[in-house]
């Protein structure tokens, strides 16, 4: 068993529900593949409320998830950390929940890893042949979600548009935003390298530091 693909997901939620999603591509293979919660991070508001929620769990969609349709949006009906299967791409998600927007921020981050099965495939992750970073975000810069797609040598290639559309889907569903009031913007990595947690300016487009104290005790970097 071959490790091909090992990716951390990490995301802070400040205002309700907030989600990374990390999508990969590849020739198809026989896989074992797992996402793990690897971190936590919350703390009691001032003035505690009972029955307050703040949660966070990870889990993967494969061709083979059933799937729950609703309009042009559609939901795992069923949500696996592992999954053993003959496929070609998967999408990894992370979703964190910090109850409301007057709680205190919730931190968690998880690690995706992609077992090869097939005998002699010899693949690499550092030869991913295309990768986008995308960030949807509302009107006051709050990252509502993340969408990360890594292709690999002969893995399907994706389409740009089409994540960034469902990048806006999931935010709208999500959220209860209007589309509208929705923007998506393209990042590199080097742009967080201070932190993966970070708002957009909205008169540049631009990620900046998310200052808080829960994001800066994350234990990922860049």
């Amino acid at each position: 068993m071959e490790l091909f693909f090992s990716l951390p997901l990490s995301k802070t939620a400040t205002n309700g529900a907030s989600w990374a999603t990390l999508e990969a591509r590849f020739p198809e293979l026989q896989v074992f593949a797992n996402v793990t919660l690897s971190s936590y991070q919350t703390q009691t508001p001032e003035r505690f409320a009972p029955f307050q929620s703040s949660w966070a769990e990870a889990y993967i969609v494969t061709p083979q998830t059933p799937m729950t349709h609703v309009g042009a949006w559609s939901w795992p009906s069923q949500r696996d950390n592992t999954v053993y299967l003959l496929t070609d791409r998967m999408t990894f998600y992370l979703q964190v929940n910090n109850g409301a927007n007057s709680n205190p921020p919730t931190t968690a981050s998880a690690v995706a890893n992609i077992h090869n099965l097939t005998a002699s495939a010899g693949l690499d992750f550092n030869k991913a042949v295309k990768q986008t970073h995308l960030a949807v975000y509302g009107e006051d810069g709050t990252v509502i979600g993340t969408r990360t797609s890594v292709q690999l040598e002969g893995g399907v290639e994706f389409d740009e548009e089409e994540s960034g559309e469902m990048l806006l889907l999931e935010a709208e569903a999500v959220s209860g935003l209007h589309r509208d009031s929705l923007l998506v913007t393209a990042f590199h990595p080097r742009d967080v390298a201070h932190s993966p947690h970070f708002r957009v300016d909205t008169s540049t487009g631009r990620p900046e530091p998310l200052n808080t104290a829960a994001a800066d005790r994350h234990p990922f970097r860049g």
